[in-house]
């Protein structure tokens, strides 16, 4: 892993003393290190929202924690000062998912008690806030090693880690893909538009989805680094695991724009029950992209009660789970963890067709490809299956 190479490109620096030679303050000494090496937009204070809405593809941000003056340590004046940290933190997580590293003169235990407090650090496990006194970032005999702490953290942090991979992977993949039509023609976007709306297609919609899977198809395989994403198997507990196997599957309804798609899960109860029951989308997303308020293609569902998964004794709602994988009958599918580790199963015998409209207000989220190809394909399958004779029992099993 080469630390420089992951965080290559413009870097943010807060501090009070950033523009104060007389100061003697680490932090001159931090950022002529640094811009020997990145290019680096420096602040002496936070700067104004307008400006920190540019700030969603920066490399991190490095940030002083008390940009005032130690005279108003212990006041309500000096906690208002600080208060403004947290609100710049929780502007930055709406805008970018960069690093924010705070290094300080101050007390990194004093710190980290503070972004608990305001639930913006998690002391049980990594974060992506790095928090530091400015002297641990160099040697005993002075010698810079802020990119070797950082290296460090990385190891034990392996979101950040994959964040910065994947950026530079597709950074690349994405100036290949407009390069590459530039050269062909400057104005093949108008030439997209034409043909989607002849086609009577949303025009937003295809050019953003030609767009994505075009970067997709130039992205060259990442390398990462499997000793950092490497587990323990006593790491995770089995809810922490479902819990990561969902946001890998399904995207909840808040993260989505409003507007329908394939494998969009609708909740509903119907009438004398007092369960929630599911309908899943599985129409084609270019059939819905035509037109304002589609007709949805839902199979229905439930949540399975996990005792009937390999019950001890046979019973006739009993579900075989083997070697990873659910053992599933003709008419049946299962798509496990949805709904806070939930493992849903759908019927094939029962599709319903509903209006865009009528459910619109009910949606649970998105269930992603594969997954959703997976139960479109089994579907298709059970439609045209070919039925088989039953064979009689006598023939398999002694009376």
């Amino acid at each position: 892993m080469d630390i420089k190479k992951l965080f290559e490109g413009v870097a943010v620096v807060i501090d009070d003393n950033i523009n104060k030679p007389e100061s003697n303050d680490l932090i001159l000494r931090i950022v002529e290190k640094l811009e020997n090496k990145i290019p680096l937009l420096t602040f002496e204070d936070i700067p104004e929202n307008k400006i920190i809405n540019n700030f969603s593809n920066i490399s991190f941000i490095l940030l002083d924690w008390e940009l005032f003056d130690n005279n108003l340590q212990g006041t309500s004046a000096a906690e208002s000062e600080i208060d403004r940290n947290f609100r710049f933190i929780r502007k930055l997580r709406k805008i970018t998912f960069s690093p924010i590293f705070i290094f300080s003169n101050e007390t990194p235990d004093e710190i980290i008690r503070q972004l608990n407090d305001k639930n913006l650090y998690n002391s049980e496990r990594n974060n992506y806030i790095f928090v530091k006194r400015k002297q641990e970032l160099f040697t005993r005999n002075n010698s810079f090693k802020m990119f070797g702490v950082i290296k460090s953290w990385l190891e034990k942090t392996p979101s950040i880690y994959v964040l910065k991979e994947w950026e530079k992977s597709l950074n690349e993949a994405k100036n290949k893909l407009f390069w590459d039509f530039y050269n062909i023609n400057h104005k093949w976007p108008s030439v997209l538009q034409k043909t989607f709306t002849k086609d009577g297609s949303d025009v937003n919609y295809e050019l953003g989805n030609f767009i994505f899977k075009n970067i997709m198809a130039r992205t060259e395989p990442i390398k990462f680094d499997e000793d950092i994403l490497k587990l323990e198997d006593n790491d995770l507990s089995k809810e922490e695991i479902r819990k990561v196997l969902e946001a890998e599957r399904f995207i909840k309804n808040d993260s989505l724009p409003h507007m329908p798609f394939t494998g969009d899960l609708y909740r509903y109860r119907a009438d004398g029950e007092n369960e929630d029951r599911y309908y899943l989308n599985i129409r084609p997303e270019c059939d819905i992209a035509r037109k304002s308020n589609p007709e949805i293609y839902c199979l229905k569902g439930r949540i399975v009660n996990e005792n009937d998964i390999n019950p001890n004794e046979p019973s006739d709602n009993e579900i075989r789970f083997i070697e990873g994988a659910f053992i599933e009958r003709i008419n049946k599918i299962y798509l496990p963890f949805i709904l806070s580790g939930k493992i849903l199963e759908f019927s094939l015998n029962d599709i319903k067709i509903k209006k865009w409209n009528t459910l619109k207000d009910d949606r649970m989220g998105r269930i992603l490809p594969p997954y959703i190809t997976a139960i479109q394909q089994k579907y298709a399958f059970y439609l045209h299956r070919q039925g088989l004779p039953a064979i009689p029992e006598k023939a398999i099993k002694d009376e």
